[in-house]
């Protein structure tokens, strides 16, 4: 029997393969950079809406988002010791002006990916 894990990883992987691109995390403490936590560069898959506000996060799962909001699918395997926490900021390097977006919220329920909820700066 396939273990259902090993395969939404091996999904998960080439998604963010082919759709990845390179975001910088800059850990906040109260506002200010969290001298604890590290600066990282990454790679994750940076979702913002169309401009009907919806975006499809795959498996047919579309969701409705402010213009303003964001998301940024991160797989686990690529994390190494990265810790998110609200408030942080998230820079996509590799977009025009180079915009930054606050995270609102971690959702780390998912077996190998982590989904961070945004909102631009």
């Amino acid at each position: 029997m396939v273990d259902w894990r090993i395969l939404e990883a091996k999904a998960d992987r080439t998604i963010g393969a082919i759709f990845g691109e390179e975001v910088r995390h800059l850990p906040q403490k109260n506002g200010t950079a969290d001298p604890g936590r590290p600066v990282t560069n990454l790679r994750g898959v940076l979702h913002t809406p169309s401009p009907e506000g919806t975006i499809n996060i795959g498996a047919g799962v579309v969701t409705n988002m402010a213009a303003s909001e964001a998301a940024l699918v991160i797989e686990r395997a690529d994390l190494g010791s990265v810790i998110f926490r609200k408030g942080d900021v998230i820079r996509g390097n590799e977009l025009p002006s180079t915009p930054l977006w606050e995270v609102k919220a971690v959702n780390d329920r998912y077996t190998s990916i982590i989904v961070l909820s945004l909102n631009q700066k």
